[in-house]
Order: C-alpha cells, then sequence, then structure tokens
C-alpha cells in the first residue's frame, strides 16, 4: 500500500479507535508476511472451530479497555489498552526428544510473535503516541488444537470529536 492509499484510508475514518485499528491493520500486513488473516475481534475464538471463520497464523485486534481523562471542553484524553491476538494452527512437538526441526516447527509461532512485537513497539502516528507492549499472555486451545498468544500494548491519544471551536480557548506557556 502507498502512503497516499494509506493516509486516504486512516483520513476516511473519524473514529479513533477505527484509525487505529486500520494504523494496524496494514502495519502488520506490511511487516509481518507470514500473517495470513487480520481482522478485528469479533470473538472467533468463542466458536465451535475458528478454523471455519479464520486463516492461520491470523491476528485478532481489539481494544478491551479504555481509560477516559477529560481535558479542556468537552475533550478527552483516551489510554487505551490494545489486545494483539495471534492464533496459529500449527501443533507440533517440542518435547527435548523431538527432532530439532520438528520442535522448531513448534515453536515457530513464538517467533511470529516476536515479529510482531518488534513491528508494532514504538509504532505511532500523527493521531496516537508510540505503542509500548505491557504483557504478554498465553491461552491454550487444546480443544481445537490452536496455539493462542495474546500481546497487550498502551497508547495515548486525545479524542477532540466533541470539540465545539467556539468554546475552544488557546493557551501558551512562557518561560522566562
Amino acid at each position: 500500500m502507498t502512503p497516499t492509499t494509506k493516509s486516504a484510508l486512516l483520513d476516511a475514518v473519524e473514529s479513533p479507535f477505527g484509525k487505529l485499528f486500520l494504523l494496524l491493520q496494514e502495519h502488520i500486513k506490511t511487516e509481518v508476511p507470514e500473517v495470513m488473516y487480520i481482522e478485528q475481534d469479533l470473538g472467533q475464538l468463542g466458536t465451535d472451530d475458528p478454523r471455519n471463520c479464520m486463516s492461520f497464523p491470523g491476528v485478532l485486534i481489539d481494544f478491551p479497555n479504555t481509560p477516559f481523562s477529560n481535558l479542556q471542553g468537552k475533550n478527552q484524553l483516551a489510554n487505551p489498552v490494545i489486545s494483539i491476538t495471534l492464533v496459529f494452527d500449527n501443533y507440533s512437538q517440542t518435547w527435548q526428544d523431538a527432532p530439532l526441526d520438528v520442535r522448531k516447527t513448534g515453536l515457530k509461532y513464538l517467533e511470529v510473535e516476536q515479529k510482531i512485537f518488534m513491528a508494532i513497539q514504538n509504532l505511532e502516528s500523527d493521531f496516537c503516541e508510540a505503542l509500548n507492549r505491557t504483557a504478554a499472555t498465553g491461552h491454550n486451545r487444546n480443544d481445537v488444537g490452536l496455539r493462542v498468544r495474546e500481546l497487550t500494548f498502551t497508547s495515548e491519544f486525545e479524542d477532540y470529536s466533541c470539540d465545539d471551536d467556539s468554546q475552544r480557548i488557546q493557551v501558551s506557556l512562557r518561560t522566562e
């Protein structure tokens, strides 16, 4: 995707969460080509068999919690928690006596996880501050043979969507 197309896509969305989702989706698509499916987390893992609605490896993006604080007027400062869930349909042995190539295959999801972390850590845009990883969690889906890893990031953005220009006051700081 060219910078102009990416910018046009982000400009077409007004929601800060929509912009953040599109930024992450396009950045992961570009930087981690091993990922075959990047979508909002709409409960795909809660279905009887997620294989029916996903391709693997897949990434699900969600914003499970966002504390807000008030700024001037109706404006707010957001500190979103961003969940990047990596879903891998690869179940290969990793026990100590398995052949090395089998173990490497079984641990491939950890390599993809590291690439996602490296691509997203400190990612920023003109509408949000740099993303920072705060947690990495494993979830077993042995019932359907999937390996699931969740990376949690935080960021910060200012939401001016309720801004009324007639009430905006210009503030400047003087240093002496």
